[in-house]
């Protein structure tokens, strides 16, 4: 999902995505659930509780406000990706 970009003078090449993800203060109703879209080639995840995104290839991992990840994350994670 995320291609790289121009390179900066310090010879490190900036990575760039379709579209940012979005972010939300957390208001603690998490359940994040398949969002219907994918940026790239990776699946969007959505929380019902506050509007954030996720995909597999972020260095972090979705749970829901229950302190449990949903299944389809768990599916998201097997299958390579992130």
């Amino acid at each position: 999902m995320w291609t790289v970009g121009r390179r900066r003078p310090t010879g490190r090449y900036i990575l760039s995505m379709p579209r940012p993800l979005r972010i939300a203060a957390c208001r603690s109703l998490c359940r994040w659930d398949e969002a219907g879209e994918w940026l790239g080639d990776e699946q969007v995840f959505a929380c019902q509780g506050c509007g954030s995104e996720w995909v597999a290839s972020e260095a972090w991992t979705p749970i829901d406000s229950s302190g449990v990840i949903p299944q389809a994350v768990h599916e998201e994670r097997r299958r390579g990706r992130g």
